[in-house]
């Protein structure tokens, strides 16, 4: 489903790999420009100088922009600093993309997203004080906590995890561990990529298949 064949942008040379349908995989990067590039090229926001980028075998940099939005439509991506809108309350910021996408209520969310929160440790009485807060009131595991949920609302085929592991302690490294290999396991054909750091969190990570970004 993602492939890139001999793509080369700034420090990211001559990098080529499958992900097909149903893989958990995770690339790990040295630098944080070589992250920052990799996830530029994959999620269609900067043309590689050589080789190519395809999704179910179109290539997203010769795709017309509506076409590369429908096939991103499929993608839930969970950015390192939560990616939240800063004048939009948490709740807000969960259940935005699920309305004006897939035209879900959020009387019809409820009760998955406060499922989905439980999972990830924190109490109903926690979650009505968390939802009621702005971006820069979270820390920075809430906020990636909210986009985590937000992304998973959706029912995505391909979620992209960017660096969520980075800065935080073992035990909330565990639960978002925990959370999103569950996830996975709960659509045929889901494909999970985690861009990680190389540290002690991403050796925990169990994956079918290593991305080595360092070129």
């Amino acid at each position: 489903m993602i492939s890139f064949d001999h793509v080369s942008e700034g420090p990211m040379r001559d990098l080529s790999f499958d992900l097909v349908a149903g893989t958990r995989a995770k690339a790990i990067y040295d630098s944080d420009e070589r992250r920052n590039v990799f996830f530029a090229v994959i999620t269609g926001l900067r043309r590689p100088a050589k080789g190519s980028v395809k999704w179910d075998g179109k290539d997203i940099y010769a795709l017309e922009e509506s076409g590369r939005l429908t096939l991103f439509q499929r993608i839930g991506i969970v950015p390192a600093d939560g990616g939240l809108i800063s004048n939009l309350k948490a709740w807000e910021n969960v259940m935005l993309p699920a309305w004006y996408h897939r035209g879900i209520a959020p009387l019809q969310a409820e009760r998955k997203v406060i499922d989905l929160f439980r999972q990830l440790g924190l109490t109903e009485a926690g979650l009505q004080r968390q939802m009621g807060r702005l971006p820069d009131q979270l820390t920075m595991y809430e906020k990636r906590a909210v986009a985590l949920v937000r992304a998973m609302l959706m029912e995505p085929d391909i979620l992209l995890y960017d660096s969520l592991f980075t800065g935080l302690d073992r035990e909330s490294s565990n639960q978002f561990l925990s959370v999103t290999g569950e996830y996975h396991e709960k659509k045929a054909g889901r494909i999970s990529l985690y861009l990680c750091a190389d540290d002690a969190v991403s050796a925990r990570l169990t994956t079918d298949q290593t991305i080595t970004l360092a070129h």
